[in-house]
Order: C-alpha cells, then structure tokens, then sequence
C-alpha cells in the first residue's frame, strides 16, 4: 500500500545573517518534497479529518531537529549540514517520485522559505526496510496524537497506548474513514505497550502559535506477531501516527 523512502539532504537555512530558523521543520522537509515532486501537492492540501495517504518526517541529524520553548523561551535550530529525511506516499507514486528525485540528484535548488533563503541538494535517495521482532521500541518525534472516539483535533491523546497510536495507520492500511470500537479493541489485542515508555510533552512554534506535542520512547510488545499485526507497526512507520503527518508531525522510527 505505501512505500517509504529516505532522502539525504544537503541543506542550509540563511535569515538575516544566520542559519536558524524558528519555525516547526516539518515545514522545510515539505517544501523539498514539494520542490521535486509538485504534482505530490494534491496530497497535501488541507482535508477533513486525519487520513491525508502521505508522510514527511522533520529534517533528522541523529534525531530529528526542530525548535522548541524551554521555561517559556524559544531555542531555536540551525539548518546547515546534512539530513534525512522520510518520506512515506503510495505505493503507485513511488515509482515516480523515485525515479525524479535521482534525475534530480546533486542539483542546487534555492528558495525563499519563513523570510530567509533555503538552499538544498539531494545527494541520496533509498528505499526503506523495517527489521523489528515481537518487540519493538519507537522514538517519536513531536507527535499530535488524535482521539480515535473524538475526530476533532482540540481533543488530542498524550499517552500512547495502541489505539492511539495505531489507529490512523489501521484505518489507511484498511482504506477506511473512521474504526469502530470493536476494530479499535482488535488493535489493543494485537498491540500493548510495556513499563519501558519515556514520553513528556513539550511546546513547539508552528505558525504564529504554540502547540503541545507528545515526544519520546515506546517499547509496545506485539501480542500477535503475524503479518496483519506486522503490517500495522509498517505502516506506522512509514505514514507516521497521529494527525497532520503530512506537515511532518507524528514520525516514529525504530530506536
């Protein structure tokens, strides 16, 4: 259904002297995928709901990188160096969207991002695998976790059980608009999470406002280790969890 790739980008962010840029980054990873792929854009236009079928995580450098308020003050981050970026979209795009990024690979793009100047150059592009056992330990990057019973986004989950999770990703690999409570009992049959969970929630800019967003590790235990149950974690990990996934929020990655 969806295939994920990761792209190795060469970036540099420039505003008024200096590389920092103080705004959420999933914004920056949207605009290099917009930038070699703009027929990609009907994916990203603004639709009711959660179910939007493309992902892009923020600009990663070990972890990923993207401002945040710490005791009310805003620490911003430097762009300039060398980053991943994932990419999750259809399985019938990503022939193309792979073929267009290696016609495009070493070339410079510069343009005008938040009131600086972004330049960037693709240098790689590969295919992703997931390897993970009946265990597997998720790292998430800033999350908006969606309440699978309220579809309204004020009303967000900040504790990551399997139904919260797993939902969104569920109800895309199912095709489906909403899950019932006995498909959302299914998913906590399949899945649970263990005592190793270090999660906190934490404040990031994005626009001219603030959002809560959950961060951290997971370690969730696969109850059924069989390949629907297999099929979900991927499919997380590939379309990422949560609400505006394609605006670079709710990444998971093994860790």
């Amino acid at each position: 259904m969806f295939s994920s790739y990761t792209l190795t980008v060469k970036m540099k962010y420039e505003r008024n002297g200096n590389n920092k840029f103080n705004n959420f980054t999933g914004k920056i990873s949207k605009i290099v995928v917009l930038t070699e792929l703009p027929e990609l854009e009907v994916l990203f236009r603004p639709t009711k709901g959660f179910f939007k079928p493309i992902h892009v995580s923020p600009p990663i450098n070990k972890e990923a990188v993207y401002p945040y308020y710490e005791r009310g003050v805003l620490k911003e981050v430097p762009l300039d160096g060398e980053y991943k970026i994932r990419v999750g979209l259809p399985n019938e795009l990503s022939k193309g969207f792979e073929e267009k990024v290696k016609g495009d690979l070493g070339v410079r793009t510069r343009i005008k991002v938040e009131g600086g100047l972004l330049e960037f150059v693709i240098e790689r592009i590969e295919k992703d695998t997931f390897n993970f056992g009946n265990k597997v330990k998720l790292c998430f990057s800033p999350t908006l976790l969606a309440n699978p019973f309220i579809t309204n986004r004020d009303y967000r989950k900040f504790f990551p059980s399997p139904s919260a999770v797993f939902w969104i990703p569920y109800a895309l690999m199912k095709n489906k608009n909403n899950l019932t409570p006995q498909e959302l009992a299914e998913i906590e049959s399949r899945i649970t999470e263990s005592w190793k969970t270090r999660i906190k929630t934490i404040w990031i800019p994005y626009d001219n406002g603030k959002e809560p967003v959950m961060i951290g590790k997971v370690e969730y235990r696969l109850l059924k280790n069989d390949d629907e149950t297999r099929k979900l974690v991927e499919t997380a990990l590939i379309i990422g969890v949560g609400s505006s996934r394609a605006s670079g929020f709710g990444h998971v990655e093994l860790c």
